[in-house]
């Protein structure tokens, strides 16, 4: 079977809509961890950083790093990754990205090792 390494989702009544597993094509995706990136200069330094915000249920923890030590999808925008298990695909784990790219929204999705599937 392809895999499809675009984002499908199916239209369901009263505008909502399912995300599918890139490896199954199966719509029941768990949601895990979430990681949000905003590009700041710290310090009015030249160099690149961004604020961190990770979201693990309960936990929140945040801090500002250098841009190309960090896991955003933009080069130089905002990201965002959303972490997800799939009921029928128990022993993989994929993160859904979704970021910024001249002017554009863009959305992928990723292996944990950073490999399309």
């Amino acid at each position: 079977m392809e895999h499809q390494t675009t984002v499908m989702v199916d239209e369901l009544q009263h505008n909502l809509s399912t995300l599918h597993c890139p490896q199954c094509q199966d719509n029941y995706l768990h949601q895990g961890i979430v990681e949000l990136y905003t590009p700041t200069y710290r310090y009015n330094q030249e160099i690149p950083h961004d604020r961190v915000t990770i979201v693990d249920g309960e936990n929140i923890f945040h801090e500002v790093i250098p841009s190309q030590h960090g896991n955003n999808p933009s080069s130089d925008r905002d990201g965002l990754i959303i972490h997800f298990t799939c009921e029928h695909c128990a022993d993989t784990d994929f993160k859904l990205r979704i970021y910024q790219h001249k002017g554009n929204t863009l959305m992928d999705w990723r292996y944990d090792d950073g490999t399309k599937p």
